[in-house]
């Protein structure tokens, strides 16, 4: 028996997988688009093109989905700001490249930070991934600035100060722009570059 569950697994598993991924992927739209509220299951499962069964199968709740899709979002934060950081140019002021790296990953991945700057359901788990989310910035935020800090171009204190500044200004910005306030965005992300690179000589 465990033989067969080994031979059949391997050809279940890939289609299975694509399938949850895009119900994630459908969902995070619906999600980002009208909030968790305002969202039926049954739009959801229309979005999804995906039958009743399969959908209940896989989710058994509009929680359990959200909770998921928060995940989706959450798994391979830091990987793709440690990416757009690596394309930043070394010789800018790292406040200038941390911002720049916020700001193109907010550009490539729009819906899913409409979604993450939702307040979540009332769900200790949710609150507990948004949260994690948060540190996840903070703490990559904060490896960026060590380097200044060994290097005495930063105190201690400064360094564990600025990450929570510099994620206030990037959720600020972020807002705009998922108000589609772009006009007002350039302007608003080249003050806080300015200011902040004053205020920290590293």
């Amino acid at each position: 028996m465990s033989a067969a569950r080994k031979t059949t697994n391997p050809e279940k598993a890939p289609r299975r997988g694509a399938r949850v991924q895009h119900i994630l992927g459908e969902s995070l739209e619906c999600f980002a688009e009208s909030g968790f509220e305002r969202v039926t299951y049954d739009e959801l499962i229309a979005r999804s093109k995906v039958s009743r069964g399969s959908f209940y199968w896989y989710f058994p709740s509009k929680e359990a989905l959200y909770e998921a899709v928060l995940d989706y979002c959450a798994n391979g934060y830091v990987a793709r700001l440690e990416e757009q950081f690596a394309k930043t140019d070394p010789k800018d002021h790292v406040v200038k490249r941390l911002l720049d790296t916020s700001l193109a990953d907010f550009n490539a991945n729009r819906s899913q930070y409409r979604l993450l700057l939702r307040p979540p359901p009332p769900s200790p788990e949710a609150i507990r991934k948004m949260t994690q989310w948060n540190d996840d910035t903070l703490a990559f935020m904060r490896s960026k600035l060590e380097p200044a800090v060994k290097a005495g171009k930063l105190d201690r204190e400064m360094a564990n100060t600025l990450p929570d500044v510099l994620s206030a200004f990037i959720d600020g910005v972020c807002v705009r722009l998922v108000l589609e306030d772009e006009n007002s965005v350039s302007k608003l992300s080249k003050n806080i570059e300015r200011f902040l690179c004053r205020i920290v000589e590293a």
